[in-house]
């Protein structure tokens, strides 16, 4: 019939199917032997250097992630002088080099170390950024957003894993900051707009170089720490 509405009910279905699925599976808990984490053994944990520079590496790459989405189209329509409608297709092409990047992500961090992959997405996220801004056409460019997503893809997981390696006696209260993190989603996107607004659509490309930046000194940082014996 054409109406966009009938597949909600589709969703539905397979939200309850996953849901009765997982229901029915047996998941043997195991108790802590630890105290549980609270809001005091979070903040606690938040003086430490070592977690305070990777939560602010969540912090930005989450920024940068909505910042994208955000801001792409917008650049590209002013940039290139095209309509709106065109411009978003930039967004659509984001989302595919995400999707692509993370399933090449999983076959290839079986055999690639993990370190090197992670500083290896991030210098192809640098380079893609930077050469956005040096794009000459609008094909150019929207093989340069696919490239960035491709290289972004993998880095908020790998962050995330080397972080709990390098500290796990502290896994849970990590994994509280980095739900707190995820506020740099409604942080980093509006300092893109007002700054869009005063200096043009370039200054959002220069905010994502940032955020790259700042990503690129936690993995520098994290990779010379020593995980925790404890």
């Amino acid at each position: 019939t054409g109406n966009w509405r009938l597949v909600f009910p589709v969703y539905a279905i397979i939200s309850f199917l996953s849901a009765f699925w997982l229901y029915s599976i047996k998941i043997e808990e195991s108790r802590p032997e630890k105290e549980l984490a609270s809001l005091k053994t979070v903040a606690q944990i938040l003086k430490n250097p070592f977690v305070l520079i990777m939560v602010l590496s969540i912090f930005f790459q989450v920024g940068f992630d909505v910042s994208m989405n955000s801001n792409i189209a917008n650049y590209l329509k002013n940039r290139y002088s095209i309509s709106l409608e065109t411009a978003s297709l930039g967004i659509s092409i984001y989302f595919a080099s995400l999707m692509a990047g993370r399933l090449l992500g999983s076959i290839l961090l079986r055999k690639v170390n993990t370190k090197i992959f992670l500083i290896t997405s991030t210098l192809v996220t640098l380079a893609g950024l930077l050469s956005i801004l040096g794009s000459p056409s609008l094909k150019f460019t929207w093989v340069l957003i696919f490239i960035t997503g491709l290289g972004f893809s993998n880095i908020f997981p790998l962050v995330f894993a080397l972080t709990v390696e390098r500290k796990p006696a502290y896994a849970n209260e990590i994994s509280g900051l980095v739900i707190l993190a995820v506020s740099g989603g409604a942080v980093i996107p509006p300092i893109a707009g007002v700054l869009t607004q005063k200096y043009g659509v370039t200054s959002s490309i220069y905010v994502l170089i940032f955020c790259t930046l700042y990503t690129l000194f936690a993995t520098y940082y994290v990779l010379r720490q020593k995980p925790d014996k404890n």
